[in-house]
């Protein structure tokens, strides 16, 4: 698993110095051999980015739930970016999504709930060391007959805004 890591920290470092592009085609690279079938939600957290705290809401509504534009945003974004194989439905870009919000707030006297609610794989964290996976020149294989991914989560976040 350490090296799987490692892949995935390169992969981080190489984005941080080039532009998504080049982060995307290096994702395609990495994970491009996994069966994306078996990302039954269509989101693998491993591949994408966290531009946002993904893990802090669990599906039932608190006051964690509730976050504002900036983190809604991020948290969106981060979904986005992890879109794998065609399980994922279609999604609006950040940027669509964010000027209709926009656009809807400002061309209405009704308060604003923007809601995520989503499902998200990631890899079991001993997928390497149980060789559910194997890694070969930085990528990614699926061993046949392994279930490496971790049970998809419930999320949801909520954005109130009046």
């Amino acid at each position: 698993m350490k090296n799987f890591y490692i892949i995935i920290l390169l992969s981080l470092f190489q984005f941080t110095n080039a532009q998504t592009n080049d982060y995307s085609s290096r994702m395609q690279q990495v994970f491009g051999n996994i069966d994306q079938a078996k990302v039954t939600s269509g989101f693998l957290k491993d591949y994408g980015l966290r531009f946002a705290d993904i893990e802090k809401s669990d599906g039932i509504l608190t006051t964690l739930n509730y976050v504002n534009e900036s983190e809604w945003q991020a948290s969106y974004n981060s979904l986005y970016s992890m879109r794998v194989g065609n399980n994922s439905g279609t999604m609006d870009s950040p940027a669509t999504v964010t000027s209709n919000l926009k656009s809807t707030q400002e061309n209405s006297n009704e308060v604003l709930i923007a809601v995520q609610h989503y499902n998200y794989q990631q890899y079991k964290s001993n997928a390497y060391t149980n060789g559910d996976v194997t890694i070969t020149n930085e990528r990614i294989y699926d061993v046949t007959g392994c279930n490496h991914y971790n049970i998809a989560f419930a999320k949801a976040n909520y954005l109130h805004k009046s």
